[in-house]
């Protein structure tokens, strides 16, 4: 088989690589039961952390996002707290089990990346998060609550897209190997 390609000719190539940058923040609330009847679409806020080149903070909800709700519910979300547009990222809420029985409630994108693929954040303020968290009567009782304080973990994983190339692939070949037939 004669190779096409001329001596000295070159193809090039090149890779996308999609990665996530990953950080976390750790989030108390102490005095948890002086937060409650705040009202519907008040928050309490983490202080901003960086992840992947961004600012982030967790927006807790003691009474629920919306009206709708009727504080039956708490909300937690993750908000972009910087500058930034269509920042792609995934995101894993845990509200910490404090008995030590280690039952954490876990609300993970991560799990989800090749269903839904990563979230876009279209603007600073924009979120992700759930409006209906947990139930607030059941929180009230549960391990998640010790001595007033509620706990959750965050981590988020902004994800960062990289070409690498262009590579140069040469062809040399001898000339014993073109158009010399037995």
């Amino acid at each position: 088989m004669v190779n096409s390609k001329t001596d000295g000719e070159k193809d090039s190539s090149s890779k996308s690589i999609n990665e996530t940058l990953n950080g976390s923040h750790h989030f108390s609330i102490k005095g948890y039961s002086l937060a409650k009847g705040m009202g519907a679409g008040k928050y309490i806020s983490s202080d901003t952390f960086s992840v992947g080149g961004y600012d982030w903070a967790i927006y807790f909800y003691p009474d629920g996002k919306n009206p709708e709700d009727s504080s039956m519910y708490v909300s937690v979300f993750i908000a972009l707290a910087s500058e930034g547009t269509d920042v792609r990222a995934l995101f894993e809420l845990t509200l910490l089990d404090q008995s030590g029985k280690g039952k954490h409630k876990v609300h993970s994108h991560f799990d989800r990346a090749l269903e839904s693929g990563p979230y876009t954040l279209k603007y600073r303020g924009s979120m992700w998060g759930y409006k209906r968290f947990f139930r607030r009567t059941q929180l009230e009782t549960s391990d998640y609550i010790k001595d007033d304080c509620l706990a959750m973990h965050c981590t988020v994983g902004v994800v960062r897209t990289r070409v690498e190339g262009p590579k140069a692939i040469y062809y040399f070949c001898s000339a014993d190997r073109h158009g010399s037939e037995s």
